[in-house]
C-alpha cells in the first residue's frame, strides 16, 4: 500500500509541473560537434594586422567521425561586419574541420561580436569534450600610439642607459616599450592602478584610459614573462614564454658582459617594488622596477634598481 502511494505521489509530482521536460534522447551515431577550446576568443587587431587578413578561422571538433557530415551553424547575434557560412563540412573520418568567417569592414576603437552555435541535432550534451557547442568572439581594431621616448638607467651602472621609444594601445590598459633594455624584445605591461579612496589598494579596473590621472600605479607584465618557476615573488623575462625560453642578451655589446636571464620583483602591495606614471616627468623617475641579473660569467648582481625617464606627455 504504502508503496504504491509513493509511487502515485511521485507520479503526481512530475505531472503537476507544467515545465517539466524530459531529458532529450541522444542517439548512438550522434556525431558530437562542438568548437574546439583551442580557439581564440578575442581579437584586438592594429591597423597593419587588420590590413594583412580580415577573416579568421575557428576548429569545431566530432566525436563519431563516420561519414562525410555538414552541420549547420546557427547564427544567435553577430555585428554586420561579419560573414559567416551557413554550415562546416567534416570529411568522411575526419574529427576535425575549419570554418572560415570573414569581417570586411571594421573601424577604429568599436568592438564587434558575434554568438554561433552548432544545431542541437548535431551535439551530444552528456558527453565532456574540450570544447562547447557554442562560441562567442570579440574583435577590435586599435592602433598603437607613441606617447614618448624614454631613458632607462641602472641605478648602479650594471649597463649602459638604453632609450626605447613607449607606446599605447589606444582605448585599452596596455603599453609598449620597445627595445626593452636594448634586448631586442617589445616589452608590454598594463597598469594596476591605484584605488581613488584607498591607494594601498591597486586593481587594473581602476585605470580609466580616459583619465590620465589614472595612467600611473604597478606595471603587470602583458607578455615576454613568465612566474619564477620556484615560486618566488618574481617574473622572468622571457624571449620566448611559451617555449620556455629566457630571454639573453648583451646590453653593450658581445665584448661585454651579458644578462644569462634577469628577473624582477612583483609586489602589488606597495609601489615601491615597482611603479610606473605614464604621465611622465621633468624631474622626478617615471618608471621603477628592482631587477636581479644573472651574469653571462656566472655571476650576479643581487637586487638593484632600474629607473625610467621620459617628459611629460601631453
Amino acid at each position: 500500500m504504502f508503496v504504491a502511494v509513493f509511487v502515485a505521489a511521485a507520479f503526481t509530482a512530475c505531472s503537476d509541473d507544467d515545465n517539466f521536460e524530459w531529458p532529450k534522447k541522444v542517439s548512438p551515431d550522434n556525431p558530437g560537434v562542438y568548437f574546439a577550446s583551442s580557439n581564440e576568443a578575442t581579437a584586438t587587431l592594429t591597423p597593419e594586422e587588420y590590413a594583412q587578413s580580415q577573416s579568421f578561422t575557428l576548429t569545431l571538433k566530432r566525436l563519431n567521425n563516420k561519414g562525410e557530415l555538414t552541420v549547420p551553424i546557427i547564427v544567435d547575434k553577430a555585428d554586420k561586419v561579419f560573414t559567416i557560412p551557413a554550415t562546416a563540412t567534416f570529411q568522411d573520418g575526419a574529427n576535425e574541420t575549419t570554418l572560415e568567417i570573414k569581417y570586411p569592414g571594421m573601424e577604429m576603437l568599436h568592438t564587434y561580436t558575434l554568438i554561433i552555435h552548432v544545431d542541437e541535432a548535431y551535439t551530444n550534451p552528456y558527453v565532456a569534450t574540450d570544447g562547447m557547442a557554442s562560441f562567442k568572439y570579440e574583435a577590435s581594431l586599435i592602433r598603437w600610439v607613441k606617447l614618448t621616448e624614454g631613458v632607462f638607467k641602472w641605478n648602479q651602472g650594471e649597463f649602459a642607459d638604453t632609450r626605447s621609444e613607449i607606446y599605447w594601445l589606444e582605448g585599452k590598459n596596455r603599453f609598449r616599450i620597445n627595445n626593452f633594455l636594448n634586448s631586442g624584445i617589445n616589452w608590454e605591461f598594463s597598469i594596476l592602478a591605484a584605488d581613488p579612496m584607498d591607494a594601498s589598494m591597486h586593481d587594473a579596473a581602476n585605470f580609466n584610459p580616459n583619465d590620465r590621472s589614472t595612467w600611473h600605479g604597478i606595471p603587470s607584465p602583458y607578455n615576454h614573462w613568465a612566474a619564477d618557476p620556484a615560486g618566488k615573488t618574481c617574473w622572468f623575462l622571457m624571449q620566448d614564454a611559451d617555449n620556455g625560453i629566457y630571454a639573453q642578451w648583451y646590453p653593450d655589446g658581445e665584448e661585454f658582459v651579458g644578462i644569462d636571464f634577469v628577473n624582477f620583483w612583483y609586489d602589488t602591495s606597495d609601489e615601491w617594488w615597482g611603479n610606473v606614471d605614464m604621465r611622465g616627468s621633468a624631474t622626478e623617475p617615471c618608471f621603477k622596477l628592482i631587477p636581479f641579473v644573472y651574469y653571462t660569467d656566472e655571476t650576479d648582481s643581487g637586487y638593484t634598481d632600474l629607473y625610467g625617464y621620459w617628459d611629460p606627455i601631453g
